[in-house]
């Protein structure tokens, strides 16, 4: 501007020591002196800043306003900048100023919490007299004088009113003079110690200093003790430092909201033009956890050709594989280009708590390190520390990690581990070194919070890490099963897995990252339902044996749930349809405990299954029959158990071998097992690593037996589901008919009751049914017709579409109940597999652009942490590498697609006084295209 002048507006009880600096400093500096007590009114002291600054901004004559104000609380936070920077002191208060800085201020009060400050300044403006201090107190900036009450109110209430104003000295025993070298032997520093007397306080004089009040004229730059604020910014108070921060006030010449950018390198094909190259064949194969579906659809007619259905043997799953492509036509089979697989094993082994032991290793934020909260055992906090902007504090110690790691897996039992870090998103080096380490020390298995979320929340992506690390083995053994199955019939094509988000990736990234396939089933479910009915507003309901999930399709679309899906009350950072997932299907096992009976969530094998399946069930249910009274309380020890695969990989221990021993003859219930072992109670009986491992299979009452007993399911052993139930009815003192029809109600209420909640999940918490007498009455209502006085109708606006084998016994009914209207539609059974094999590969990554600390910006969600002093460099370098980062993510997922499209959403909260004020521009970048290339070589491209 060519004047270099300094515009000071602040608090009077800083003129003397401010003025004496200026002149120490030989600069030109105009002072504006707002009335001292001002803090004590934010709203005020807010109000006459702005008025202050916004009038020397209009003049034009200055090159930078110097603020005399702190925190104040908080009087000085929405104070905006217009067309001259600020530069204010990061302080609580004047005092700081006073005593050179916020260290100085610390290291007082510490000595001394409760001390009443004293400056020159000060006294001018503010001292009371301290033969007066009975005579009149200060209401914030105001004086109250005894004889003004005693006039109005009489002279008891004067008394009252003093003493009433004047308790706060009650809160200091420190009176201490700041000698900041304005004045020698002033009148404050006498004030001081008369007050100090007066109130019994301790006197003591503090040399004071003016190193901050220096650094608050000569600065134009943030310091650790200084904010300076660029014009058309606004200042802000950030909870994480408790300290004052500024953010760009979003000038009226850009643009807001969201706008679409297209970024694309080259050109490509249309979607059906890169289908029609993979061959006009592909067989979708849907793994369930009670049965294996596949179908062989034609990519250029749209249509499934043929279709197959067989039992899931978890065991291996190649049997089931197998016995599903079997009963394809093989001469089509022989033509399949491409395999894709939905899978419901992820889900199904988070919900029922299964998976290897997995040990946690964490580096939280600041240092702090609460055990509580992260529920998950074995865990230990490790050295590695960055700061919120990925630059290292601490760095990682490999001695610890090699010790903390030997010991989980010498004590605990350990056989894979998760790392989690803060800020690992923002930069990934001390996670991948700790894994690095792990894997030179242990050769086990490491997942990485980074490699699952470039979301910033640190304790949720440490649980993603977990349940991914846990259940890594099982969805590699499927898809080695699924490999192997293939082969046996000849058959060479790639694979692609269905993500939770309803999109493709090869089959190598989900070995190793199993955890993104949660809601696999359910995802393919929803874009099968879409394929076979066409509707574009709808609920899907699909029923397998272990869950029951439910989506809403909208427009055509069905909402991604972006801050990460839930399963079974597990919050992670994991990418999927916004699905609700109960554990309801037609393998939910049906027990009794104390006279109430429960469905699911656990899933059990039918007993007609058992019945028609295994030799020698009949004696363990007459077993039963002769111990019955015992299960009056429970029914839980009635489940039975038989062989299922092999234990050659396992060590077994002496009473592993009983139990095998006794179920190689033939099955036995839990009660028998116990009897027989002569353990004390069946709670002693070693079963979690023989059914983790699959080598032994549960039976109960589910579902599927109560509909072989009602004839509308013939496919098993129905006398042996008969027996079984009778044993259960006789228990319950019940007429079987009508336990049977009950417990089918149940179901099929549980089934309405699932679909409104997924209603009701856009705008409320559904679970709080549960919680309120009056939500419970009126759905009581619902379900049962009403009553003699009154009924509740409820009428749903969009059909109801059912996906999955045990639907059609189930959802008309359930659909009735809630006034909506049910689709079932052909090939609704294999409804996954068709999902499957239609589904694109989507990639979807976001980044961030927020205000950097004090003045520029950072990008949120790319490695490293970098600044950059524009705006627009930061937003060009933001766009290229998220979209270079998506089509990497594409390569490796399986697809040759190149475009990108990118939606920028800028966050632009107003302030009070309807301003937009920037807080951050959000680019979303999204990918899809066909898996076109998912037997490449090329496409084992590392992403960081």
């Amino acid at each position: 501007m060519g004047h270099n002048k300094i515009v000071f507006i602040g608090c009077a009880v800083l003129g003397k020591d401010i003025k004496h600096a200026a002149k120490r400093l030989g600069l030109a500096v105009d002072f504006n002196f707002l009335e001292a007590g001002l803090h004590d009114r934010p709203d005020v002291l807010r109000q006459k800043l702005q008025a202050a600054i916004d009038a020397v901004s209009a003049a034009g004559q200055a090159d930078r306003i110097v603020v005399g104000y702190g925190v104040c609380g908080r009087g000085t936070v929405g104070i905006q900048s217009r067309e001259l920077p600020l530069v204010i002191a990061k302080v609580h208060d004047c005092i700081a100023l006073f005593l050179g800085g916020a260290e100085a201020y610390r290291r007082e009060f510490t000595k001394y919490p409760g001390t009443y400050y004293i400056s020159d300044g000060w006294f001018e403006e503010k001292a009371v007299p301290v033969s007066q201090r009975n005579l009149q107190a200060w209401v914030g900036g105001k004086r109250i004088h005894h004889r003004e009450i005693a006039r109005q109110y009489g002279e008891k209430a004067a008394d009252h009113t003093i003493e009433f104003l004047s308790s706060w000295q009650k809160n200091y025993q420190r009176a201490a003079y700041i000698d900041t070298g304005v004045k020698s032997g002033s009148k404050s520093e006498t004030y001081a110690r008369e007050m100090s007397r007066a109130y019994g306080w301790t006197y003591e004089k503090i040399r004071g200093s003016h190193d901050l009040i220096d650094a608050l004229l000569t600065s134009t730059a943030t310091t650790d003790d200084l904010l300076f604020v660029k014009p058309r910014h606004v200042i802000e108070f950030d909870a994480v430092s408790v300290s004052l921060s500024a953010n760009p006030l979003w000038a009226e010449k850009q643009e807001k909201g969201n706008r679409t950018l297209i970024s694309s390198e080259d050109r490509q094909l249309p979607l059906q033009s890169h289908r029609a190259a993979l061959g006009h064949l592909g067989l979708g194969i849907d793994a369930g956890g009670t049965y294996t579906d596949a179908v062989i659809y034609n990519f250029k007619t749209g249509r499934t050709h043929c279709k197959s259905k067989a039992l899931t043997t978890r065991w291996n799953f190649t049997i089931g594989i197998g016995q599903a492509l079997n009963r394809l036509d093989p001469n089509e089979l022989k033509q399949v280009a491409l395999v894709a697989l939905s899978t419901t094993l992820a889900t199904n082994a988070i919900v029922e708590g299964e998976g290897q032991k997995v040990g946690l290793l964490l580096m939280p934020p600041y240092g702090i390190y609460n055990p509580k909260v992260y529920p998950h055992e074995p865990k230990a906090r490790i050295a590695g520390r960055l700061s919120i902007a990925g630059e290292e504090i601490e760095p990682v110690d490999k001695e610890e990690v090699q010790t903390v790691v030997r010991r989980m897996v010498d004590s605990d039992g350990v056989n894979a581990f998760a790392v989690s870090g803060f800020a690992g998103a923002i930069n990934p080096g001390h996670e991948m070194g700790v894994k690095r380490i792990i894997r030179e020390e242990t050769g086990l298995s490491v997942t990485c919070g980074h490699e699952l979320s470039n979301i910033l929340d640190f304790t949720i992506r440490a649980t993603t890490a977990v349940l991914n690390a846990r259940i890594i083995p099982r969805l590699d053994r499927l898809i080695t099963n699924l490999e192997k199955a293939l082969r046996e019939m000849e058959l060479f094509a790639p694979i692609v897995v269905v993500k939770g988000d309803g999109s493709l990736m090869r089959a190598e990234m989900a070995r190793e990252r199993p955890v993104e396939t949660i809601f696999s089933g359910p995802a393919a479910s929803v874009a099968g339902a879409r394929h076979l009915t066409g509707l574009e507003d709808a609920l899907v309901v699909d029923m397998g044996g272990t869950t029951t999930d439910t989506a809403a399709v909208e427009r055509a679309r069905v909402r991604v749930c972006g801050t990460g899906a839930t399963v079974a009350g597990r919050r992670t950072h994991v990418r999927a349809l916004d699905i609700r997932t109960v554990g309801l299907g037609g393998d939910s096992v049906i027990g009794r405990e104390k006279s109430r009976f429960t469905i699911g969530p656990r899933r059990v094998a039918p007993i007609a299954w058992l019945g028609s399946k295994v030799t020698g069930a009949g004696k363990a249910l007459d077993f039963l029959s002769s111990r019955l009274r015992r299960f009056e309380n429970s029914t839980r020890s009635m489940q039975i158990l038989a062989l299922a695969g092999s234990a050659d990989d396992l060590q077994l221990t002496g009473m592993e071998q009983k139990i095998l021993g006794l179920l190689e003859k033939r099955p036995h219930s839990i009660d028998e097992l116990a009897f027989r072992t002569e353990v004390l109670t069946d709670r002693h009986l070693a079963l979690g690593r023989l059914e983790e491992n699959f080598v032994i299979q549960r039976f109960g009452l589910t579902p599927t037996d109560l509909l072989h007993l009602t004839g509308e399911f013939k496919r098993w052993d129905t006398a042996a589901a008969r027996q079984f139930f009778g044993l259960i009815a006789t228990l319950s003192k019940m007429d079987e008919t009508i336990l049977r029809q009950t417990l089918l109600e149940t179901v099929t209420r549980n089934l309405a009751l699932e679909v409104l909640k997924r209603q009701l999940d856009d705008e409320v918490d559904p679970e709080a049914l549960h919680s309120c007498p009056v939500c419970q009455a009126l759905i009581n209502n619902v379900f049962s017709g009403g009553n003699g006085r009154y009924r509740i109708h409820i009428d749903f606006k969009r059909p109801v579409i059912g996906i999955g084998a045990p639907i059609p016994f189930f959802l008309p009914q359930a659909a009735a109940l809630i006034g909506a209207k049910a689709v079932l539609p052909e090939h609704a059974d294999v409804a996954n597999a068709i999902g499957a094999i239609t589904s694109n590969v989507v990639i979807e990554r976001q980044v961030r652009i927020v205000p950097g600390d004090g003045s520029g910006f950072l990008i949120e969600g790319l490695a490293g942490a970098r600044r950059f002093k524009e705006f627009g460099e930061a937003d060009a370098v933001a766009q290229k590498e998220v979209a270079d980062m998506v089509r990497k993510l594409a390569l490796q997922a399986g697809t040759s697609a190149r475009s990108v499209t990118i939606e920028v959403e800028d966050q632009l909260p107003l302030d009070a006084g309807g301003n937009p004020i920037f807080i951050g521009r959000i680019l979303k970048a999204r990918l899809i295209g066909p898996p076109d290339r998912v037997d490449s070589d090329a496409l084992a491209v590392p992403v960081a």
